[in-house]
């Protein structure tokens, strides 16, 4: 079996790679033929040679993308707190191999507590991508980007995406078109563009495998196989239920001395 994970990160986000990517190997049964790919545009030597220390540590290898942000400066405003790599996600099918036709993408802010291959296994053959519903967007955010009310509205920090479906339907030229459109709609810039042209398209997921805060406050799953650690303050809040373990990875990484 190969699997492929793309992520995409900063200096500031580097560490939290570094801690999603030692939850994912240090649970991943079968390590052979695991490819990892970071998308970056300015990543320091030293963080990239943390992030391939620790994959190191799992006898794998990472390849890094560099994106050449001025190809893409018209396309991808940056919003509040949202990093200019968040949209590289949907570069993917561009930047990668034609011969690869599926691949999983994790945003950074994650810990991944289960085997990523019983996620990476699911079929996705009918569909252009999976994701989990985030069910708390509201009809009015939903109807402002044209999507049905009881639609899905995917997060699109874990996305199980079919490249041959995007490839063929254009579909990174379709979301960066759309973003270039609505400025004034969107809010969740690479997220609010994805739902608005792929809602229909898209294979929903157990929400365990996109565990997120805002999933937290409707939905209690004890064992979830994700734990996304979503927003700007991240692990600030001490109430999060799964902050020791957040720092357990951390404590065994490059990291652990660092603020």
């Amino acid at each position: 079996m190969k699997l492929y994970i793309v992520t995409a990160t900063d200096n500031n986000y580097a560490k939290y790679l570094g801690v999603m990517l030692h939850s994912l190997l240090e649970n991943l049964g079968d390590k052979t033929n695991t490819n990892i790919f970071i998308m970056e545009r300015s990543l320091s030597k030293k963080n990239k040679m943390k992030l391939q220390k620790i994959v190191g540590m799992y006898n794998l290898k990472v390849e890094f993308i560099t994106i050449n942000d001025n190809d893409y400066k018209h396309s991808f405003p940056e919003v509040r707190y949202w990093p200019r790599e968040a949209y590289y996600r949907i570069l993917i099918p561009e930047v990668l191999g034609k011969d690869i036709n599926k691949v999983l993408y994790l945003d950074c802010d994650l810990i991944i507590r289960e085997d990523i291959s019983n996620l990476w296994n699911i079929n996705i053959d009918d569909y252009f991508l999976a994701g989990v519903d985030e069910e708390a967007v509201d009809v009015k955010r939903k109807e402002a980007l044209s999507i049905p009310a009881k639609s899905i509205y995917f997060n699109s920090g874990v996305l199980l995406i079919n490249l041959q479906k995007w490839r063929e339907n254009n579909i990174s030229s379709k979301v960066i078109q759309y973003i270039e459109d609505n400025l004034t709609i969107i809010k969740w810039p690479d997220q609010d563009a994805l739902n608005a042209i792929l809602y229909d398209k898209c294979l929903k997921l157990e929400p365990k495998w996109n565990y997120s805060t805002v999933i937290q406050k409707m939905i209690h799953i004890d064992n979830p196989a994700i734990v996304h650690f979503i927003g700007p303050k991240k692990l600030q809040n001490s109430k999060h239920p799964f902050k020791e373990e957040y720092f357990k990875y951390l404590k065994s990484s490059l990291w652990d001395q660092e603020n």
